[in-house]
């Protein structure tokens, strides 16, 4: 955590930090930032080191209508990839669907930085100083550069993945009811 941190810190110019308990103000910073940045960015693509599969069971109460089960989603699910279902619907903390098991493929929420994939690692770096740079340096001059920097980087993860999977054909996973 503080590593990223530090290389954030470092590309605006900024002290680096020992740890999110010292007594600074960057650490404070980069420790309110941390979380919800590595949440947001999960969300932001299908990052295939933090895939993970899981079979649903629906839980004994139904939706009151439009949809026969729900579908309690995993503690640490962060975007779905794939259910196996043409139709479903995500609602609070869980998946409605007309089923009797989701075989949901999704992305967790990877906290083991040891996981993360080299292009995730800048991703979040390169966020972490969009969200810094203007606390910090009173500029947005290199918060906006960075969100530049990552949008490239993340269509750059996009075409990676793509290439690491094998296109899917939607069309023959579809079952008529």
């Amino acid at each position: 955590e503080v590593s990223i941190c530090n290389e954030a810190l470092s590309q605006i110019g900024a002290k680096s930090i020992i740890s999110f308990d010292e007594n600074t103000e960057n650490a404070r910073r980069c420790a309110s930032i941390y979380d919800s940045t590595r949440k947001a960015l999960l969300r932001m693509h299908p990052w295939s080191f933090a895939k993970s599969r899981e079979q649903l069971a629906p839980i004994a109460t139904h939706p009151s209508f439009g949809y026969q089960h729900a579908f309690p989603l995993p503690k640490d699910f962060m975007r779905i990839i794939d259910t196996g279902q043409i139709e479903y619907e995500i609602e609070g903390r869980h998946i409605l669907a007309n089923t009797d098991l989701i075989n949901l493929v999704y992305v967790r929420d990877e906290q083991n930085e040891e996981m993360w994939d080299s292009l995730f690692s800048e991703c979040m770096a390169l966020y972490l100083v969009n969200k810094l740079a203007k606390p910090i340096t009173g500029s947005n001059a290199e918060g906006d550069s960075a969100w530049q920097k990552l949008q490239n980087m993340l269509k750059q993860a996009r075409a990676i993945n793509g290439q690491e999977r094998p296109s899917q054909d939607f069309a023959s996973k579809y079952e008529p009811r």
